[in-house]
């Protein structure tokens, strides 16, 4: 077995054929020791991100274009050169001999000399020196760095892009009434039942994996016994159980969900966990109910999900210019159906797990948007960002509609 040919493998197929590091890692590494398998998760998430500049590099040092190459030939070569860039044992024998071992493993013999002629001609002479490029050394596509500075300014644009690229991601968990802290639990400020992990994640009763800023979405509803309250689009799930117990059970929790396979994996998982909502497949951009019978709606919109980068470093990659305004016409449809439906008096959470002013400040602009009165993040526009440089939680957007 061969650790860097499993991580090369899964880099192909989430870099080539749109495989979802989070989805895919877990099933690949599952027959791993834990020291291989974290050697492995190492290995992919810090290729991805890094893809950019290690690209740039392969095709410096070899005078070749990356798709000119095996893609065998490339996923080794990015993990093995990821892995150096940040690799601060110094184990560069290790890294090129067992690359070259690993191109053997997938088949393409032929290409161990090319492949031991680059490692060690960077460990001889280092990185190629390259052109200055902000959106090289975050692995992201100009367009986005060039959205984010038009969105936030460019001191913050590149400090944020800095942050959920580089910023590992921490694991956290919210601890559910009645349930134990978990030991080790460091409290997230300002987001209550809420804690990062310092030691090795394990499943305990009442306590349930979600980031910090996804409670604090759920937390911003502050849903109350016996209101009516609507999760828009509810899908996995988590944030449904979140409103469930913040009214202990006590208010009508309808979770709806366009997605009839997720809605059924979210309503297997909450029964589990003793949480009895309403459960409704439906599209919410043509809500099947009528005016003004909710008192909260929380629409967690789907989005380019471009603040979920830390967990998912692939995605920057995949997203098109036009993603973030096509993105926003759905979530612009979906939050008028939520005004429709929601009473006079009631009040509506709008949140997106995105930095992109199309699809956050732009959507609620024209209601009666405001940040959520005590959640971390700094104002932006009428709403609220978090972001892992300010926060330490993935970037999210959150705004409270009063409807007066």
């Amino acid at each position: 077995m061969n650790t860097r040919a499993i991580a090369a493998d899964i880099l192909i197929r989430i870099r080539d054929e749109g495989a979802y590091s989070n989805v895919l890692l877990p099933q690949a590494t599952k027959d791993l020791s834990g020291p291989d398998r974290a050697f492995v998760y190492s290995l992919v998430t810090g290729a991805l991100r890094r893809l950019r500049l290690v690209d740039d590099v392969i095709e410096e040092v070899t005078g070749r274009k990356l798709a000119d190459l095996d893609p065998e030939v490339s996923a080794v070569l990015e993990v093995a050169i990821a892995e150096m860039i940040t690799d601060d044992r110094g184990n560069i024998y290790a890294t090129v001999n067992e690359s070259v071992e690993a191109i053997k493993h997938l088949d393409r013999a032929r290409a161990a000399r090319l492949v031991n002629g680059v490692l060690r001609g960077l460990d001889r002479n280092g990185l190629p020196e390259l052109e200055r490029n902000p959106a090289r050394d975050v692995s992201v596509p100009d367009w986005i760095v060039q959205v984010l500075i038009t969105d936030h300014g460019r001191d913050e644009a590149l400090d944020l892009l800095d942050g959920l690229r580089n910023m590992p991601p921490t694991v956290s968990v919210r601890v559910r009434p009645g349930a134990s802290i978990p030991e080790g639990s460091v409290p997230i400020a300002g987001i209550p039942d809420t804690y990062g992990l310092t030691g090795r994640p394990r499943t305990v009763p009442g306590v349930v994996f979600a980031d910090g800023a996804s409670s604090a979405v759920a937390l911003a509803v502050a849903p109350r016994p016996g209101e009516t309250v609507l999760d828009m689009a509810a899908a996995p799930g988590g944030k449904t159980m979140s409103l469930w117990d913040q009214s202990g059970g006590q208010a009508t929790i309808v979770a709806m969900d366009r997605h009839g396979r997720r809605l059924r994996s979210a309503k297997r998982r909450l029964d589990k966990e003793n949480v009895r909502p309403c459960w409704m497949t439906a599209d919410a951009s043509n809500a099947p109910f009528a005016d003004a019978v909710f008192d909260a709606v929380l629409l967690d919109a789907p989005c380019t999900g471009l603040g979920t980068l830390r967990r998912r470093p692939e995605i920057a990659m995949r997203l098109e210019g036009k993603a973030p305004n096509r993105m926003a016409e759905q979530q612009r449809a979906m939050l008028a159906e939520a005004w429709r439906i929601t009473r006079p008096g009631g009040r509506i959470v709008y949140s997106v797990c995105t930095v992109f002013a199309a699809e956050t400040v732009d959507v609620v602009a024209g209601y009666p948007a405001a940040p959520p009165p005590g959640v971390p993040g700094r104002q932006w526009g009428s709403g609220l960002l978090m972001a892992p440089h300010s926060t330490g939680t993935d970037g999210m957007y959150i705004a409270t509609i009063d409807k007066t």
